[in-house]
């Protein structure tokens, strides 16, 4: 048990209304790259993208109930569009142009390795491409090795990461043979001209055939959105939201737009025409998307970009929403909101607070340098908060109590579900 008192006399200098930022986090600018610690993790997935799975496994912690992904990156085969945000070089990391069966065998074979909990399912997953508009000679050499090692009983299943106007029925029974188990779809917006102004090439109604068809099939399903597209407000992406709500896929993956090099939207920026979300509201948007998701059920398993060694180069990133702990932003956020919602029932002039939490669930209460506990103390400036780790507290669970006798129980969405997954590896 660990408890800390914040007493009346707690210095609560630079605290804003909106703690989760607190002026310390600027976006990137032209000036080149903001220093990003490297995270190397793909949504649930550990990510081999430039160092081995044995250089990254001694910060590796993960319940065991989620499952060991194992990431290749097939380098935008199969995409028949170039989207005006995409830099694959840059945001896949170092993955060959055409992986071979001899760098196929060894990224895997690496994972397995360090792998210790032999009854850890484990998948490989195919990411960084739309893997349907791929050759369908290269898709079964892929898709057979990844099955040898099912075969082989070393691997349960098989996930790949596709555009949705290349889900077809036709395309489904070469997934199948070889037990391909979840499909994610890059949906990015339901909003039409938004798509059409990203250069997509699709529109809504391929993502809504897609997931249908992919349901109908037997497929778990993954959504992927962006925050702060060009043309897109924040009620447009609330209708993304409500739409893939409606969708009911099994996974979500949320990620506020960035401006790398060498990209239409770099131009765009460049001129004027752009202009990216404050770091301050993609966090906000990402709380609003995790909260809607989580209360339908629905996983958010990742929000922020994954870090790349390429993209720490100078000049690789042009502007945007780029913090080496977004997540955890996004987090401290959803705590913060949720408390000072009840906390709305309590009087101004108490003389205590007390919070009793999980031991794992103190760093996002807190906030990044103590910003929620900041805002707090502003709040209740006479008050002595008092913030204690209890054992066998559930995840999620925030119990508040105060000296005037108001006593309850929080529950923050979707924590229980997320305590399975792998949110953030930093190396």
């Amino acid at each position: 048990m660990k408890k800390t008192n914040y007493g009346s006399e707690t210095n609560v200098n630079e605290v804003v209304d909106k703690p989760i930022v607190l002026g310390l986090f600027k976006n990137v600018q032209t000036q080149g790259a903001q220093k990003i610690e490297s995270r190397d993790v793909y949504g649930d997935t550990l990510s081999g993208a430039d160092c081995s799975a044995t250089q990254q496994m001694s910060v590796f912690q993960q319940s065991h109930s989620s499952p060991l992904i194992i990431p290749l990156f097939i380098m935008n085969s199969g995409c028949p569009h170039h989207c005006i945000f995409c830099n694959q070089k840059i945001t896949a990391g170092n993955f060959p142009p055409k992986i071979t069966k001899d760098f196929f065998d060894a990224e895997v074979d690496s994972y397995l390795a360090w792998n210790k909990d032999k009854s850890r399912d484990v998948e490989i997953a195919f990411y960084g491409g739309s893997f349907t508009g791929v050759d369908p000679a290269y898709q079964e050499e892929l898709l057979s090795w990844a099955y040898s090692f099912i075969q082989k009983e070393l691997v349960n299943s098989i996930r790949i990461s596709t555009r949705p106007d290349l889900i077809s029925e036709d395309k489904l029974p070469l997934l199948k043979k070889y037990q391909v188990n979840t499909v994610e779809i890059g949906a990015q917006s339901f909003v039409d001209d938004v798509l059409q102004f990203a250069q997509r090439g699709h529109d809504s109604v391929s993502i809504v055939k897609a997931m249908t068809i992919l349901k109908e099939n037997g497929f778990k399903t993954g959504l992927h959105l962006m925050a702060g597209l060009p043309k897109d407000t924040k009620e447009g992406f609330i209708y993304s939201l409500n739409e893939t709500i409606k969708l009911r896929p099994d996974t979500v993956r949320i990620h506020p737009v960035i401006i790398f090099k060498d990209t239409t939207l770099a131009k765009e920026f460049r001129e004027g025409r752009y202009k990216p979300l404050e770091l301050s509201d993609a966090v906000e948007m990402c709380r609003i998307a995790w909260e809607k998701l989580s209360i339908e059920g629905i996983r958010v398993i990742r929000m922020g970009v994954q870090s790349t060694p390429e993209m720490e180069k100078a000049g690789a990133i042009l502007a945007g929403p780029v913090h080496q702990s977004f997540g955890s932003l996004v987090l401290a956020s959803v705590f913060y909101n949720h408390t000072i919602k009840y906390l709305e029932k309590i009087s101004r002039d108490v003389k205590d607070l007390h919070f009793k939490l999980s031991k794992r669930d103190m760093s996002n209460f807190r906030g990044l340098n103590n910003a929620n506990i900041k805002a707090i103390k502003k709040l209740y400036p006479r008050a002595n908060l008092i913030v204690e780790s209890i054992p066998g507290q559930p995840r999620g669970t925030i119990s508040i109590a105060a000296d005037s006798g108001e006593s309850f129980d929080l529950k923050i969405p979707g924590i229980i579900r997320f305590d399975i997954l792998l949110w953030q590896l930093k190396i």
